[in-house]
């Protein structure tokens, strides 16, 4: 191997482009023949195979050229040596979630193998250095699916005593955005202080959760940050994170009357030279306009102002923010590019390392404009799913057949948001939806796109009361319908622009309405009470009417159903049930994307 690169040196910057060589093998080290010997903790040590990718001209290598080798070791092999060799209990195979998530760790998004400081790397000098480059890129991966797990590290790990992580972080705001960021960054070994409310801080304190989101519990009480109503708790942390919800009117404009509140409030206590990132939804503009005013009211100030693109998604937050597919950063003078213009900031560039994902660098306009992208992508992804779900209904198509095909397209992608529904709610897209449409008007260019989608998304509600007054209030009788789903979407209490709401009022009078729903409970009236499962809301009800995805609701047995209600109707706008046993057993599914 190390004569292979030696040839490769030789060619020199105008040398001709050379094959990729055969794979090669190598015998295993000392380590791995070690690991062969019987034992408990003998672990399946499988060959490595390395294989030269690619040859490519760097501008910064004085050698012309780059040699990137990539390591294919089989996951399941490099699980059992680790753990094996490590000491920990128990062994992780194939097909075990842990297993699973010690394969997400060791790997980029984009599917190849990275090292301990995330990417791939450059490797010369001969297998040796491979050897020891990925043992640190499998071992640090070890450290962090332990440390999500709450296992005991091994001694010396990069998580433990040390290389303990000691830097102190502040975060500002005690919302969802706010809660699952120092959790998080708790987690991960940091010293956090999150300040905000004092009521608010005060009942997280005693152990109170105001939102719902899967896996922030378990954070909170393995790796618990430090809740404080006072701000002057931020004093002495190197980086004050400002990740407060924005919060929407009943138009869908952003209120940033409670950030700048918070930010006013944290002001004497931003460090004098340090990190201040803001990550709350903010237009297009408005990162640039906070500089400048901390400047005015702090002339001492000399912390770098950076904004960094959030991507909560409410039900994955905890996830997407411990493995995120990349990090979006805005800086003041970064132009051109991820690399172009970028000024080292030592503090920040050593924070976002730690996730070991792609960061992508420009200005503040860009950010803040990359993240309403993103939705605005989504959103219309959301309204071309709607238009075929129409068609699908008046041609005899299905919807459902068709979403494979559609995903298995490359140019589409298994993970496409074209899932047919009721419109948007919650208030995030439609946010950023008006946000972009009255940007564009403001400078005279087209707002035709977000106008059309927001216009499409209202226009959505027509089908379900096409489908309840045509199933379900036939006969022009008061019937009685169980209602499941009232938040927006699962995994949420929110009922921000939830459809369920309006659905309500329009029932009010025509009908008589049980209602259940996880985690949002309505104040009972003569129209409406609540349920306390799925089930006892159909106990006989004239039809049954599904809002919300929620996970329970699709291991519910149909034929449990045919049982409980009067007449065998089912208006599934969340699309839950299966479609071919609700057939079998006689319920009557009218749901999007299929033809009555």
């Amino acid at each position: 191997m190390a004569r292979y690169l030696a040839r490769i040196r030789r060619r020199g910057p105008g040398g001709p482009r050379l094959p990729s060589p055969r794979p090669l093998r190598l015998s295993p080290g000392p380590r791995a023949r070690a690991l062969r010997a019987p034992g408990p903790a003998a672990g399946r040590v499988e060959h490595l195979r390395l294989r030269a990718l690619r040859f490519r001209r760097s501008p910064g290598d004085p050698r012309g050229r780059q040699c990137l080798l990539e390591e294919h070791v089989s996951r399941r092999g490099v699980r059992e040596r680790g753990l094996a060799a490590s000491g920990w209990p128990g062994q992780v195979g194939r097909g075990h979630p842990a297993a699973s998530d010690a394969g997400a760790a060791e790997r980029c998004s984009g599917g190849a193998a990275r090292g301990a400081a995330g990417g791939r790397r450059h490797l010369g000098g001969g297998p040796r250095r491979v050897r020891a480059a990925r043992a640190s890129g499998r071992r640090l991966a070890r450290e962090r699916l332990a440390h999500r797990r709450g296992d005991p590290l091994p001694p010396g790990s990069g998580l433990g005593e040390e290389r303990a992580v000691t830097e102190r972080i502040g975060v500002i705001g005690l919302s969802h955005l706010g809660l699952v960021t120092s959790a998080c960054l708790s987690s991960m070994g940091f010293e956090v202080t999150a300040v905000g409310d004092p009521a608010r801080a005060a009942s997280l304190a005693s152990g109170t959760l105001p939102v719902d989101e899967p896996g922030l519990p378990d954070l909170l009480a393995r790796t618990p940050p430090t809740f404080s109503g006072d701000f002057g708790a931020l004093e002495g942390a190197e980086t004050i994170i400002v990740a407060l919800d924005t919060v929407t009117d009943d138009e869908n404009r952003a209120d940033l009357s409670e950030l700048e509140r918070h930010v006013d409030q944290a002001l004497p206590w931003l460090p004098a030279e340090g990190v201040v990132a803001l990550m709350s939804q903010v237009p297009v503009g408005y990162t640039r306009a906070l500089a400048r005013r901390l400047r005015e009211k702090r002339p001492d100030l000399r912390s770098r102002l950076y904004y960094w693109v959030e991507t909560l998604v409410i039900g994955e937050a905890v996830a997407r923010y411990l493995s995120p597919e990349r990090i979006i950063l805005g800086g003041s003078d970064w132009l051109g590019g991820p690399e172009a213009g970028h000024t080292p900031e030592p503090t920040l560039d050593a924070l976002v390392a730690r996730f070991g994902c792609p960061v992508i660098r420009m200005n503040y306009e860009s950010a803040e404009l990359c993240k309403a992208a993103i939705n605005l992508y989504l959103a219309a992804s959301v309204t071309y799913a709607n238009a075929l779900a129409d068609l699908c209904e008046v041609t005899g198509a299905s919807m459902a057949a068709m979403l494979p095909a559609l995903r298995s397209d490359r140019r589409i992608g298994p993970h496409a948001y074209i899932r047919p529904g009721l419109g948007l709610a919650g208030g995030n897209l439609e946010r950023d939806l008006v946000q972009l449409r009255e940007l564009a008007m403001s400078h005279g260019t087209d707002a035709g796109l977000p106008a059309l989608i927001l216009e499409r998304s209202a226009a959505r509600y027509a089908w379900l009361r096409r489908a309840v007054d045509r199933h379900v209030l036939r006969d022009g009788a008061r019937p009685r319908v169980a209602l499941w789903g009232l938040a927006y979407k699962k995994n949420s209490r929110s009922t921000k622009n939830a459809i369920s709401l309006r659905l309500l009022r329009d029932l009010a009078g025509r009908a008589v309405v049980t209602a259940y729903d996880p985690q949002v409970t309505l104040p009972p009236t003569a129209d409406v009470r609540m349920a306390s499962s799925a089930l006892q809301a159909t106990e006989g009800a004239d039809a049954l009417v599904i809002l919300t995805d929620w996970d329970e609701f699709a291991t519910v047995d149909p034929s449990a159903l045919k049982e409980r209600l009067r007449s065998p109707v089912v208006v599934d706008a969340a699309g839950v049930l299966d479609g071919a046993r609700c057939r079998r057993v006689g319920l009557t599914r009218v749901t999007i994307g299929e033809s009555p």
